[in-house]
């Protein structure tokens, strides 16, 4: 079997890192960026193409640097997106395989971390829409949901604190969120290495996951699956509780629906 050719975004460090390690241990092709090149030097001595790539550039820029990528092998098998968006037309063709990486923090709700969640939710929601809309085309569509994995996603520099923080958040669940998060770092239980082998299983459908179809989200991780099914349980029972007050909408002449 010919090499896959990945390209891979945000692997300065992490799942991104992690992954291309991974997928060129097992004889495949990588191209790898980062926001600062310099960054994944030690990539490119393990054999992967490096580019420098920010993707709050502008999306003449993001689709120049892509097709110069895309030309090296002429081809992408496998798309990761760990950072932003990227285009999706150099697979857009017969097959392949796009991940968008999200997180476990869309099965949730953390107080004062809103807009983290938010976003997450949005990426695995538009990755279930792009799996059906790209099914026929032989290209499958996933969302790789990480836990807590003792990444630099906490360090110092990788996220921003209020400068002049407000007593009223004072014994308040924000601000124990806070407290619990700043005292996490680099004690998360999650492995990235055991993770990431997970992950580039599934996008290959090989080692643990052969024979088995690629799945539209994957909780990675006791914890993360923990969360998926805590918020299954309380949606379903949020949902019998208030069906016979919600249900009757319909115009009289609809038949109702067992």
């Amino acid at each position: 079997m010919a090499p896959r050719v990945w390209f891979i975004t945000g692997c300065s460090s992490g799942f991104g890192w992690e992954m291309t390690l991974e997928a060129l241990r097992r004889g495949d092709k990588v191209i790898a960026t980062a926001r600062k090149l310099e960054r994944i030097g030690k990539l490119k001595d393990a054999g992967a193409d490096v580019f420098g790539l920010d993707v709050t550039s502008s999306l003449d820029d993001i689709r120049r640097l892509v097709w110069e990528a895309y030309n090296i092998y002429g081809r992408i098998d496998i798309l990761v997106n760990n950072a932003g968006y990227i285009q999706q037309g150099a697979l857009e063709e017969h097959s392949g395989v796009i991940a968008n990486t999200s997180s476990a923090g869309s099965w949730t709700n953390t107080a004062g971390g809103g807009l983290y969640s938010a976003t997450k939710k949005a990426l695995s929601g538009a990755t279930e829409t792009l799996r059906v809309e790209l099914e026929p085309f032989g290209i499958s569509v996933t969302s790789p949901e990480p836990g807590d994995f003792r990444s630099n996603l906490l360090a110092a520099g990788h996220r921003f604190a209020a400068l002049h923080p407000i007593p009223d958040y004072d014994n308040t669940p924000t601000r124990a969120a806070i407290e619990e998060s700043n005292s996490q770092d680099h004690k998360q239980p999650g492995d990235l290495v055991k993770g990431s082998k997970i992950i580039v299983d599934i996008l290959t459908q090989t080692g643990c996951a052969a024979g088995r179809k690629i799945p539209v989200r994957v909780a990675l991780g006791a914890e993360a699956c923990e969360l998926m099914r805590d918020k299954c349980k309380d949606t379903l029972a949020l949902l019998e509780e208030w069906k016979d007050v919600v249900s009757d909408t319909n115009h009289d002449d609809v038949t109702p629906t067992p």
